[in-house]
């Protein structure tokens, strides 16, 4: 909606879909077509209501070290040092690499490295890329997720689907709530959900949070419950044991949904292996005390209908899949799933009704896990993977410094032939192109977007004023580049075509839609498995029993039950509590999502910067021995790297774990050292076993006054 509001001011109504975790309203001021302030919604409800991130986009818009015109690398990769040239010269050598690498080499010689730099629909950063190189023969792919694979991964061989959540409103309905290493007051987990959280709380309904921090989540609940990284599964199991030993759990409901259950019963009591997994068992492990855990099992298991909220951080270790797994038993047991108030635990998020942009499929069946990237580049064929990469393609992702192990992306980096990259700013990423192409922000160009999370509402994000100097979208950058490689037929629809064909056969007015800026889905909040719970034999559940799937015979006939078990269990993580590495290195770390960044989108935009300082987490019990006070500078260092940073002296944070914010750029000194505070540069390039998700926080650390 565009409104006309006093002389020569108009108020756009535009959104933001960067990867924060939800999709929100902006009201763009524009006066003689520049931006002049940014507010957000304030009309019907559910208001769709931005964070400080959305609100402080004008500078983001119009920040100095924008990239205004294309740009040709001058100096050795990573210097930074780029001059000025035309499209024609730049789209006309990114097409002469492009043909020449794929007549020496093959198209598997050309890596995508796309990124969530946009959620949007239209102009989603991954789709206009891959529908080229699709179109061109075809590319090496990644696989795997950083945010979100053993989840995904959990979710679907138990449930059979990818996404099991209720929506976020039916939390008014439950008894008991728990929140999982969950932190939506700063990394969001759906636009509205810490406001329904905070309607949760006054209503009087018990919170329970279980988190190594003490974070900006938590002053919401009226229980924390610190919990050493990569051990949340031994907790879950441990609460099972209590359901079982005190007869808590629902047989009724696992004998008509759920198939294996004894299975898992037999680890858990010790039948399986000699062990019974007690409170006491996992107090040892976890760093929870018994009694605790007992509280926190008998509440779950009797508060019904109870949630059971699951946070992403939690599954970004070495078996990250396992926890979800048993979080999802858990729900089972207490027969909390497919009901109002309660919540299946799985991977979350809700589905909307918008059509989806068609994709050109990657004729290669070539692909490299996402977290060894840079191992793959490194060894190619010879170390085991499908292709030798020469070309880098970047588009939406300031992709390298994002990924774990960052000493040794910039190694790979160095020895690719070329490397393209579209970008907004100079990125650590972008340092290393040979050609940079600068692309539009998302107030540039129009586009739609639904609420993740929430299944209620769709935004129309209104272009609010013309592209900056010579930025163009990725949309019309590949159009354009698409007939100097040969493909004649990439794009015959207008920006408008694209867009309509996104709510065609759907309950949206098209007009009215891009006139208003938002649609709400009118239903009540959906709920998970409903159909599934009421009527089972009409609606079996998606995997091949049709059961929800304690013991999965998929994940045993992959024949690794050792780090693959057919049934939830905890395994002991490396670079965990027990691990050797601990005598060089003995303080865990979190990589954690903070406030003032979207991955890495905002690490350069001072009115956010602002808002805190970047700094380590470390409890007082952990920075006395090391002379370490609020506010000094420490020397954060493992085999992978070192980084400089300071420290935040704090209670909020248990005793043996450090944390630091994620997505801060990449400042490396001429030893090497980064000075940006950029958490990678310490993290491990390794997989979670299934789906080969990432494992930051399975991650050893030694911290040094400086």
């Amino acid at each position: 909606m565009a409104t006309k509001i006093g002389e020569g001011v108009q108020i756009i109504t535009t959104g933001c879909p960067h990867d924060c975790g939800g999709k929100c309203i902006l009201k763009a001021w524009v006066k003689d077509e520049q931006i002049v302030a940014i507010t957000t919604d304030d009309g019907e409800e559910p208001q769709l209501r931005a964070c400080l991130r959305g609100r402080a986009y004008r500078q983001r818009v119009y920040a100095s070290d924008r990239l205004k015109y294309p740009m040709r690398r001058t100096g050795e990769r990573g210097e930074g040092q780029f001059e000025r040239i035309t499209w024609d010269e730049a789209l006309d050598t990114v097409a002469s690499e492009m043909l020449r690498i794929k007549k020496t080499y093959g198209p598997e010689a050309i890596l995508s490295c796309t990124g969530p730099g946009s959620l949007s629909l239209l102009h989603s950063t991954g789709l206009w890329l891959n529908r080229l190189l699709g179109q061109f023969g075809g590319y090496t792919s990644r696989h795997g997720s950083m945010s979100n694979q053993g989840a995904s991964d959990a979710t679907r061989f138990t449930y059979g689907t990818g996404i099991a959540a209720n929506e976020i409103e039916d939390l008014l309905n439950s008894r008991f709530i728990i929140l999982w290493a969950w932190n939506s007051a700063e990394m969001v987990y759906g636009t509205n959900t810490t406001w329904v959280l905070t309607q949760a709380r006054e209503k009087g309904i018990p919170i329970t949070i279980v988190d190594p921090r003490y974070t900006d989540t938590a002053i919401l609940a009226e229980e924390w419950i610190p919990i050493y990284p990569g051990t949340d599964s031994a907790m879950m199991v441990a609460m099972a044991y209590v359901m079982l030993k005190e007869g808590l759990h629902d047989q009724t409901f696992l004998d008509k949904y759920t198939i294996g259950f004894e299975k898992f019963r037999d680890y858990v009591t010790g039948k399986e292996d000699g062990i019974s997994k007690t409170p006491h068992w996992a107090e040892t492990i976890t760093g929870v005390p018994a009694s605790t855990i007992e509280s926190l099992a008998r509440r779950y298991a009797t508060l019904k209908p109870a949630a059971l909220l699951p946070g992403l951080g939690m599954q970004r270790t070495a078996y990250g899949e396992q926890c979800f797994r048993t979080a999802i038993t858990l729900a089972a047991m207490t027969g909390n799933i497919g009901v109002s108030g309660g919540g299946p635990a799985g991977e979350w998020g809700t589905r909307i009704g918008l059509n989806a942009m068609p994709r050109v499929t990657n004729p290669l069946e070539k692909t490299i896990p996402t977290s060894k990237w840079a191992e793959a580049v490194l060894l190619g064929k010879a170390g085991g993977y499908p292709s030798d990469i020469k070309l880098i393609y970047v588009c939406g992702s300031n992709f390298f410094m994002q990924r774990p192990n960052i000493n040794k992306g910039v190694e790979a980096l160095k020895k690719v032939e070329f490397i393209v990259c579209h970008e907004q700013f100079l990125t650590p990423t972008a340092r290393f192109a040979d050609i940079l192409i600068p692309v539009t922000t998302h107030l540039e160009r129009n586009d739609i977007c639904g609420i993740w999370g929430m299944g209620h509402s769709a935004i129309f994000c209104k272009q609010a004023i013309a592209p900056m100097d010579e930025c163009k979208s990725d949309m019309e950058i590949f159009s354009e580049l698409a007939p100097r490689i040969g493909i004649t037929n990439y794009n015959d629809h207008s920006e408008d075509e694209w867009l309509k064909s996104l709510v065609e056969n759907t309950e949206i007015d098209y007009k009215e839609f891009k006139q208003n800026g938002v649609h709400h889905f009118r239903h009540e909040p959906y709920i998970a498995f409903k159909a599934q719970i009421s009527d089972p034999v009409h609606n079996p559940f998606r995997t091949p029993s049709g059961k929800i799937e304690i013991y999965s015979q998929r994940l045993a006939d992959m024949n690794r039950p050792d780090t693959i078990p057919p049934i939830p269990k905890y395994i002991e993580p490396w670079e965990g509590r027990n691990d050797p590495l601990r005598v060089h290195y003995p303080l865990q770390l979190l990589t954690t999502h903070g406030k003032r960044t979207a991955l890495s989108v905002y690490a350069n935009i001072p009115w956010i910067q602002e808002v805190e300082p970047h700094a380590m987490w470390i409890n007082p019990v952990d920075a006395k021995p090391r002379e370490i006070q609020n506010g000094d500078w420490v020397r954060l260092f493992n085999e992978r790297g070192t980084l400089m940073i300071k420290a935040k002296v704090t209670q909020r944070i248990m005793p043996g774990v450090v944390s630091i914010d994620h997505g801060m750029w990449y400042k490396p000194d001429e030893l090497g050292v980064d000075w940006g505070g950029s958490v990678n540069v310490l993290t491990r390039d390794e997989d979670t076993p299934i789906g080969d998700g990432g494992t930051t926080h399975s991650c050893l650390v030694e911290a040094m006054k400086a």
